[in-house]
């Protein structure tokens, strides 16, 4: 039966004042419950960070032109706007994924008013939102779509961009989510094709509920391949600052347990200890130098060119 909570404020408090040895003696515990113990007080005294998963699915925007090749396409030649089909979030290693998808009615009228109403709340809650091309796609798409109907800014959010991060850290044949899936989890985004669009944009309910099966996931093949590239995203939103964490703890994922290797984080005036988390993997230094004031004293600085 699992400890009370009042038990294990006990058994911490002594181990507080009087060291691990004599905790693990006057508790008659082993020193494997001990550490449960701690982690089940870090998790009452911190955050949890709302992450936010998110893939939305846009209609065409439809517009006149003479002919099939590359064009300038001014705002009068427009006949249809685009509008938000559907979208598919879910909160970080929870097993549910949440969607809302247009009607074939709403299709018709490319009214996306009800569904950017649910997704506000959502987007409205997050600490940061993780897309996949979201950065230049996903994230204006939905500020546009929420504007248009009358909706304030959400709370403020940071976010994080596994195209991006594809991009900035790696040498990837391709960025697309279904490659980095394919390469990195083995799994693959469903299969679709251009009619299924032009379907949904005229209301056929069954293809719309394809969409968003689609679109799911989507989203869920983008957690994978988040958790698989988070140790390398040097910078990754740091989740010390959102836990509220009292003590050392991974800006990447969390973590409090970490090892150092003798590594070092070096600027030009100064050199800080780096550890890897063991959690993720993640390399991080801490805040405190390893250089005495003495030390920088005598050292001199670069010239500046």
């Amino acid at each position: 039966m699992p400890a009370s909570e009042k038990h294990v404020a006990k058994v911490l408090a002594y181990l507080n004042e009087n060291g691990e040895s004599k905790t693990l003696k006057k508790f008659e515990i082993k020193a494997e419950t001990l550490s449960r113990y701690k982690r089940r007080k870090r998790f009452f005294e911190t955050k949890n960070p709302k992450i936010l998963l998110l893939d939305i699915e846009t209609a065409r925007m439809i517009f006149g032109g003479w002919n099939t090749g590359k064009q300038y396409v001014g705002h009068g030649q427009i006949i249809k706007d685009w509008f938000m089909l559907g979208w598919a979030c879910k909160w970080i290693f929870e097993p549910d994924t949440k969607s809302d998808f247009v009607t074939g009615k709403e299709a018709l009228l490319r009214d996306d008013s009800r569904i950017c109403k649910s997704l506000w709340k959502l987007v409205d809650q997050a600490d940061i939102i993780i897309t996949h091309n979201g950065n230049s796609f996903d994230i204006p798409k939905i500020n546009t779509r929420f504007f248009l109907n009358g909706l304030p800014p959400p709370m403020s959010y940071q976010t994080i961009d596994t195209c991006r991060v594809g991009r900035k850290y790696f040498a990837f044949s391709s960025n697309a989510l279904n490659y980095l899936g394919k390469l990195i989890v083995n799994k693959e985004k469903l299969h679709t094709s251009y009619q299924l669009w032009i379907d949904c944009e005229n209301g056929d309910q069954e293809q719309l509920d394809f969409m968003e099966e689609y679109c799911i996931g989507d989203t869920t093949l983008l957690e994978e391949v988040y958790l698989e590239l988070r140790p390398w995203i040097k910078s990754h939103p740091n989740l010390a600052v959102l836990m509220d964490a009292q003590e050392q703890c991974c800006p990447n994922c969390g973590g409090f347990d970490f090892e150092s290797n003798g590594g070092y984080y070096t600027t030009p005036q100064n050199r800080y200890e780096s550890v890897r988390c063991k959690s993720c993997g993640a390399v991080n230094r801490k805040r405190s130098s390893e250089i005495t004031k003495d030390q920088r004293k005598a050292l001199l600085v670069p010239s500046a060119r």
